[in-house]
């Protein structure tokens, strides 16, 4: 495996499955994999549904595991090198190490934070998690600040999750993700539930998020505007396997895989509809 940055993330014919149980076979969602994500770029994955893209996002995060748990991705093949950590046979208490240093988005993130608290608590539970000895103020300037960009009022720190749009709910997990000053956010459709007039706040957050603590960002995602706006390079993966990967217009202007070049006019034609039903 090719040494990496202690910020890089690095994967050498890297494998991902799920375990057989209770009678459900073995699945192998992931196969043979390779690409580095060099610190401080942003790197995407496309694919359709079930080509694996989700569980690589949840695997890259450090929400793998080695164990026999059947609704846990485990690598099984290869290795994966996140921050400088190995993510094949990682310890539990090198795992939380790594974790507190990575924000994650995981899909429809909106629809599963804590329902039973104000949005306040909700975003200060990932530090509160690590420490209870935190500047409040600053992180109640920084929460704010994020806020203000999405445009949500700070009113609704008082409020409750089910009290909130779906739309709503998916950018106070945004905001959640970031607020720990990630090394890294993965984020798994960040605009998924997002109205079409606000996803660019979503971008913008992203990207300003990015320049100000120089962190690497690793997105799922078929958002044409975002992708054209925040993506260095991107991965297509079908049934697993990897079909395509560089940038954006090497990949889909050129494409050299059938599926690459249906994903490609699928992404534009659902651009276009977007931007007509807006």
């Amino acid at each position: 495996m090719a040494e990496a940055d202690g910020r890089d993330i690095v994967a050498s014919d890297l494998s991902i499955g799920y375990p057989a149980h209770a009678g459900a076979p073995a699945h192998q969602a992931v196969e043979g994999v390779s690409f580095s994500v060099p610190a401080g770029s942003v790197f995407a994955i496309l694919g359709e549904s079930g080509s694996g893209k989700s569980t690589l996002a949840r695997t890259l995060a450090g929400r793998a595991d080695h164990g026999r748990t059947r609704s846990i991705p485990h690598i099984n093949g290869g290795e994966a090198i996140v921050l400088g950590q190995r993510l094949r046979e990682i310890t539990h208490r090198r795992r939380e190490a790594l974790t507190a240093r990575i924000g994650y988005l995981p899909q429809d993130a909106g629809a599963s934070i804590p329902g039973d608290r104000t949005v306040q608590d909700v975003l200060l539970e990932p530090i509160a998690e690590r420490t209870r000895r935190f500047d409040r103020k600053r992180v109640g300037a920084h929460v704010a600040q994020m806020l203000d960009r999405l445009e949500l009022p700070l009113t609704v720190l008082a409020a409750y999750p089910y009290e909130l749009s779906r739309g709503q709910r998916q950018r106070i997990a945004l905001v959640r993700a970031f607020v720990t000053e990630p090394s890294l956010l993965v984020a798994d459709e960040p605009t998924s539930g997002v109205d079409v007039s606000s996803r660019p706040l979503v971008t913008a957050l992203i990207q300003a998020e990015r320049a100000r603590t120089g962190m690497t960002v690793l997105l799922v995602s078929h958002d044409i505007p975002v992708l054209e706006q925040l993506v260095d390079e991107l991965l297509v993966l079908q049934h697993g396997s990897m079909v395509g990967r560089g940038t954006i217009s090497s990949v889909f202007g050129e494409p050299d895989h059938p599926y690459v070049a249906h994903l490609g006019e699928a992404l534009r034609n659902t651009a276009y509809d977007e931007l007509y039903e807006s």
